[in-house]
């Protein structure tokens, strides 16, 4: 195992800135990989891992990145898992296929939530005031981004062009050049922004969010990325939590932990279509996978497209952890990150609005 690098410097200044499961019931078919089936990483709130086949349910590889986790990323070619241990403010690189802890990037600031470029090249952290910038070739810090105030979730376009950044504080998501590792513009969304997730063709950008002293403070927004405008909203309920979209575009999944249950968007109308009583914190989509993955604690709970329980993959319990015994608790649910598409790339209008920016 490499030596942890410490790299609180650079984020500092930055900061200063401001088991198996049950059978599957039903037939589904997928474009997302040779074998047909992907692999899900699901990653417990204590850092605990567990890669999963999605076919069978089969729990493959266990891992025990060693503190309380807060966001994952993986590489495209699915041969790094990334592991944000966000209250110690670590970067935990992990081998999926062995489970070996692999690299440590220690920060000394709290990290939030990872996203990674499709095309492999960097690995995005929100921080204390700012995105980490890491280039997962020699894992190292290249960049601090300076951002809005309390970053949290963060999505890369399928160009691989630009980075969005929820800003928690200012009711704000960042527009970043991911070329130039600077912000370009903000979009304002207002209320307090938590997670976001990109369309699949990267044309809509969904924002869930909390407007505190209403009835129902949980919204989720939807921008359009080629004008950087806000084009709808739906109220959803209580909280904000996670968000999935359908390879097709057409259906947004929003979790809402506070209210256990899972809301149903159509995209088309920015209407709520149904709620699951699911109590999840994540959702994830594989690309090309028609199937929806759901974090439930001791499980994964797995969807199909009429939102139907298709199965319900047991994890592993027991003494996983390396340091100490501890209970696996699911909260996350991560894939290969999607490559651009064809053709895929941002319009000029969207750096239209200017904002100053710091890399």
């Amino acid at each position: 195992m490499a030596k942890p690098r410490l790299v609180a410097a650079v984020l500092a200044l930055s900061a200063a800135f401001a088991a198996m499961g049950v059978h599957q019931r039903h037939e589904y078919t997928t474009t997302s990989s040779a074998s047909g089936a992907p692999l899900a990483f699901v990653v417990g709130r204590t850092g605990l891992v567990q890669v999963v086949d999605t076919r069978s349910g089969a729990v493959l590889v266990t891992a025990d990145t060693g503190g309380r986790a807060t966001g994952v990323a993986v590489s495209p070619d699915g041969q790094r898992l990334y592991v944000v241990n966000g209250w110690t403010g670590a970067i935990t690189a992990v081998d999926p296929r062995t489970g070996e802890i692999l690299d440590r990037i220690f920060t000394q600031v709290q990290l939030s939530h990872a996203a990674m470029r499709p095309d492999g090249e960097r690995l995005y952290v929100s921080a204390a005031g700012s995105v980490a910038v890491v280039d997962p070739r020699d894992f190292r810090l290249v960049a601090a981004i300076r951002v809005g105030g309390g970053p949290q979730g963060l999505a890369v376009h399928p160009s691989n062009e630009v980075l969005y950044v929820a800003n928690s504080q200012d009711g704000t998501v960042s527009v970043v050049d991911t070329a130039t590792a600077s912000q370009t513009s903000t979009i304002e969304v207002g209320g307090l922004p938590q997670f976001l997730a990109l369309s699949p063709d990267g044309s809509r950008l969904y924002v869930s969010g909390l407007r505190l002293g209403e009835k129902t403070p949980g919204v989720l927004t939807v921008v359009d990325t080629t004008t950087n405008q806000v084009v709808g909203s739906v109220e959803a309920g209580r909280g904000a939590g996670s968000i999935a979209v359908t390879p097709d575009g057409a259906t947004v999944y929003l979790t809402l932990p506070k209210n256990g249950e899972v809301v149903v968007v159509d995209a088309a109308t920015m209407t709520v279509r149904e709620r699951l009583p699911i109590d999840s914190p994540g959702v994830a989509i594989a690309p090309g996978d028609p199937r929806v993955f759901l974090a439930t604690g001791a499980t994964t709970t797995v969807l199909d497209s009429t939102n139907t329980v298709l199965a319900t993959y047991r994890m592993r319990t027991g003494e996983l952890a390396e340091t100490r015994p501890r209970k696996f608790d699911a909260a996350m649910i991560a894939f290969c990150a999607q490559r651009a598409p064809t053709g895929s790339r941002i319009s000029s209008s969207q750096s239209s609005k200017s904002s100053t920016g710091s890399s």
